[in-house]
């Protein structure tokens, strides 16, 4: 119980479950301290199934999806974009000097850039 979570030190009634159990074991004596631990960790265990299950709640409340105004700043998006205003010119031009395979070479050029530069960006 030494460390503390990232929200700050643990709330007054968790510690003062603790204190009580410590001060309860000390009156009961040696003989009744497996029972207390035993009800502490109930305790401790209820306390902690329910923040777990308000965090996963929250995560699934959470948004997935990008806003539509969101959308138009995503990265993903952006660089759609730029690779196929690039692929008209690129296309024409490697068709002209190299032919058919001139255009499989650029379209392989341009989407291994597509691929890795979307990987790049952790996949937003």
């Amino acid at each position: 119980m030494t460390t503390q979570n990232a929200d700050g030190p643990p709330p007054r009634a968790a510690r003062d479950e603790v204190a009580a159990a410590l001060q309860t074991s000390r009156e009961l004596g040696p003989e009744y301290d497996e029972a207390v631990a035993a009800s502490l960790a109930e305790k401790l265990d209820t306390a902690i199934e329910a923040r777990v299950r308000e965090h996963v709640a929250a995560a699934r409340t959470a948004p997935d999806r990008l806003t539509p105004q969101e959308q138009w700043k995503s990265p993903r998006l952006i660089m759609g974009i730029i690779t196929m205003g690039v692929a008209i010119p690129l296309t024409a031009i490697s068709a002209g000097m190299m032919g058919s395979g001139g255009v499989v070479l650029a379209w392989a050029g341009l989407l291994t850039l597509y691929f890795i530069s979307i990987v790049g960006l952790g996949r937003r």
